[in-house]
């Protein structure tokens, strides 16, 4: 896999080009979120006193969830900094993505509620990721509710930006019919599915009696899996298919104009 940021450097006359490549942000954003998630499981399931049997947020939601490898040491006390460099890397993606529809504004290609729309949309992408930083300053047992609010964000805030990228790609990738299709059924699968786990999550903290039925609680333990599936694994696949077909930004450096 190349570099999602490369420069080109021209001597003679003096200018660097540096080329970003939004989609291979995204796939390193990704994966370096599973990263997270691995040494959450490592650390959690090896060297904390979790009982997944038997915990708050079984109690609450009537089933584990994945945030539950964020919530205790010793792999809260490693994962916020990790976090640092995933938010780093999700808000380049989301900001280099925006930058590329600004250009096609500033070129006039592009309408301006189209514009408006990616703008908000890359706002609230950016606000999502930075609410659910909290998620590693409050356990569950401090506060269920609060602590379930970033997660919350951050099916919303991928949410946005699911549905944001599936109307940008239909303008500018060229995509096939197969694959207009597929984009079809895949963001409309997960933004369903995460409608469904943002009301159950708020319904189960404000109304316990919702788990109480096992078709509810079960079907929230599939569609989790479907979320996952449809938020963090196959955006890797799509982001890798279109990273040559969904643009590149490039910006060129010149050194200013001096006298000594």
């Amino acid at each position: 896999m190349k570099f999602a940021i490369s420069k080109t450097i021209d001597l003679e006359n003096g200018k660097v080009t540096w080329s970003i490549n939004p989609e291979l942000l995204r796939i390193y954003s990704y994966l370096f979120f599973w990263l997270i998630v691995g040494f959450g499981w490592y650390f959690t399931k090896h060297h904390s006193d979790v009982d997944f049997h038997d915990n708050i947020l079984i109690d609450t939601f009537g089933s584990n969830s994945i945030c539950i490898f964020f919530d205790h040491p010793p792999g809260n006390y490693l994962l916020p900094s990790l976090w640092a460099i995933n938010y780093l890397l999700l808000t380049s993606y989301s900001i280099s993505c925006w930058l590329r529809v600004y250009h096609e504004k500033a070129l006039n290609d592009i309408e301006k509620n189209r514009y408006a729309f990616y703008t908000i949309c890359t706002v609230m992408e950016i606000f999502s990721f930075t609410v659910f930083s909290t998620i590693f300053a409050i356990t569950p047992e401090e506060n269920v509710a609060v602590h379930t609010l970033p997660f919350t964000f951050l099916i919303l805030g991928l949410s946005i930006l699911s549905a944001k990228n599936y109307i940008y790609y239909q303008f500018v990738t060229e995509l096939t019919k197969k694959e207009q299709f597929q984009s079809i059924i895949i963001t409309g699968i997960h933004i369903a599915v995460s409608a469904f786990k943002i009301l159950f999550q708020i319904s189960a903290i404000f109304h316990p009696q919702i788990i109480e039925s096992d078709n509810i609680t079960f079907l929230n333990e599939i569609l989790s899996v479907v979320w996952l599936l449809t938020a963090a694994v196959i955006p890797i696949y799509t982001s890798w298919r279109l990273k040559d077909r969904a643009g590149n930004l490039e910006f060129t450096i010149s050194p200013a104009l001096t006298s000594f």
